[in-house]
């Protein structure tokens, strides 16, 4: 993390009484929370929020590595890479009832029962890898896994996916009713994590309120509202006005803010996420056929000018991506990956090389045509944020120059989640992005049916690469993986871009706060004691 405007001395953390967020902050975009139940929270906003209620059994910390002082799970031990023992902390539910190994098996129940609806659907290869999950104890649990599976893997994907829920609260209700009652402040009432939702306003915001018998570390505010704001305007306009605490800061704002000692506010660069910044294809759709050609999803790659997108919007702060591994996760990138050495990568000629060995000629109009069919795809793009918006016509722009047209049309984000889960063949390709596994090794992304594989892309070959990466040990399976991805290009990889957050001078932690891999650790925020008194 880099503070462009530093705090020189140690403070005294003290209690900052209301902190208003945008929706996803630290996230691109901001947007409604819809639910907040972790079995249907199908948005990075909506899981974000369902965490705060009712974390993971394991917190996975920035830098690929497990924090067991953050995690409900104390250890977990396996001798054959099949039989895993996982040991819980004391732990109460904000009812004062203990948590126990049994409300994990109440959630596990529940999702093997959604099955394929169930939003984490395949990652870490749950449900259908875990053949048992016994209760041992009050505090340990088994599970035994249907073949012996690469024991990081699984407890990094599967067994940190794992999280108990209050059985003795929700027993009564049915798996429909609790679907009904995502949005309902009340079914939530019973939680183990370290806020409760208060209340929640659509199209206004959702309010948290700290869980009083959370046993992890103090909090140091009264509230936390996420408020629903739509564009970057309205986000950067509450943080000056003090309407709000902090707001993803547009990139053509950025030199004005970070050059700048700016009264009242501060800069945060937030460290490289793992989240990948994706193009979705849609394979599905008849009239984008010509997805399916590995040569037309090499030369969109190889298109686009990722280190001009860097440099000249997002102000350096981002990062090449040709493949499913952050190039800060260096413990997982095979050794030429390390050296910058990928399958694809910015070179305009070879893309007009592989089109042209695919059929394609120039038409009329420049654009690539084939047996009468025009490379021209419609691409749809989140409406109100400006840094999504330049960087979709930068790289409609580049696709342009080798004779691949991009249509960009703007949608509200939730209509165009709606659009593409009742229409699957109705659109061409989007930016939704996607969340990275712990462990990268894909099954939840790109393998046949996966839960994040919304455009249908399916390979034999890729789907055999990522069994034998769940499934053995060490990082060649992994390796083989990465390389074959980045070359198959199944989504096209743009830059991870690193957030770049504004924030109100009263609050401190913001760059502790936002993890990374996607959880909030609400802890980490306080105001200094000399303005908790000044307030």
């Amino acid at each position: 993390m880099l503070l462009v405007a530093p705090f020189a001395q140690a403070q005294v953390k003290g209690d900052c009484g209301t902190i208003v967020f945008p929706t996803g902050a630290g996230q691109t975009g901001s947007d409604d929370l819809t639910s907040f139940s972790p079995l249907f929270a199908d948005t990075a906003y909506n899981q974000t929020a369902s965490l705060l209620l009712y974390p993971n059994l394991l917190w996975i910390n920035r830098f690929s590595e497990i924090d067991w002082s953050r995690s409900l799970a104390t250890a977990v031990t396996t001798t054959d890479n099949t039989t895993f023992t996982i040991t819980m902390r004391p732990w109460h539910w904000s009812d004062g009832v203990p948590v126990t190994a049994s409300d994990v098996a109440y959630a596990f129940g529940i999702i093997k029962q959604l099955g394929p609806t169930w939003v984490g659907y395949g990652g870490g290869g749950l449900p259908y890898i875990v053949k048992t999950l016994k209760v041992l104890g009050p505090l340990q649990f088994q599970v035994v896994t249907v073949h012996p599976v690469n024991a990081q893997w699984f407890i990094y994907n599967g067994i940190s996916g794992l999280a108990p829920l209050p059985e003795h609260a929700w027993k009564r209700y049915t798996v429909d009713q609790q679907f009904q009652s995502q949005s309902t402040p009340s079914f939530f009432d019973v939680v183990d994590g370290p806020l409760k939702l208060q209340s929640i306003a659509m199209g206004l915001d959702a309010v948290f309120v700290p869980n009083p018998r959370w046993e992890g570390r103090k909090m140091h505010f009264s509230r936390l509202v996420f408020k629903f704001l739509q564009g970057d305007g309205a986000n950067v306009q509450g943080v000056e006005s003090g309407d709000t605490d902090d707001s993803e800061l547009p990139t053509d704002l950025f030199l004005q803010y970070a050059g700048h000692k700016v009264p009242g506010l501060y800069v945060v660069i937030l460290p490289q996420s793992t989240y990948e910044n994706v193009i979705n294809l849609n394979f599905n759709n008849p009239k984008t056929a010509f997805f399916h050609d590995v040569r037309v999803r090499q030369a969109m790659e190889d298109a686009i000018d990722q280190q001009a997108i860097i440099h000249n919007l997002q102000h350096g702060n981002g990062d090449l991506a040709f493949g499913p591994v952050a190039r800060f996760q260096t413990q997982f990138l095979t050794p030429a990956m390390r050296a910058g050495d990928y399958p694809v990568g910015y070179d305009p000629d070879k893309s007009r090389a592989l089109l042209k060995a695919a059929g394609y000629t120039p038409g009329p109009d420049g654009i690539m045509q084939k047996a009468g069919t025009r490379l021209s795809f419609t691409y749809l793009e989140e409406s109100g944020t400006d840094a999504i918006t330049e960087l979709d016509e930068i790289i409609q722009a580049d696709l342009g120059k080798v004779g691949i047209d991009m249509r960009i049309q703007q949608m509200e984000f939730n209509q165009m989640l709606a659009l593409m889960a009742s229409h699957p063949t109705g659109w061409d390709a989007t930016g939704t992005g996607q969340s990275a596994p712990n462990y990268p090794s894909g099954e939840g992304n790109y393998e046949t049916g996966a839960f994040q594989n919304m455009g249908g892309y399916s390979n034999p070959k890729l789907d055999k690469l990522i069994n034998e990466n769940i499934s053995q040990q060490g990082l060649g399976p992994l390796f083989a993986y990465e390389t074959y991805v980045s070359e198959q290009q199944p989504v096209i990889f743009t830059p991870r871009e690193r957030s770049v957050l504004l924030v109100n001078d009263r609050i401190h932690g913001m760059g502790d706060f936002i993890n990374p891999v996607g959880d909030y650790a609400p802890d980490q925020l306080y105001c200094t004691a000399e303005e908790t008194a000044a307030k």
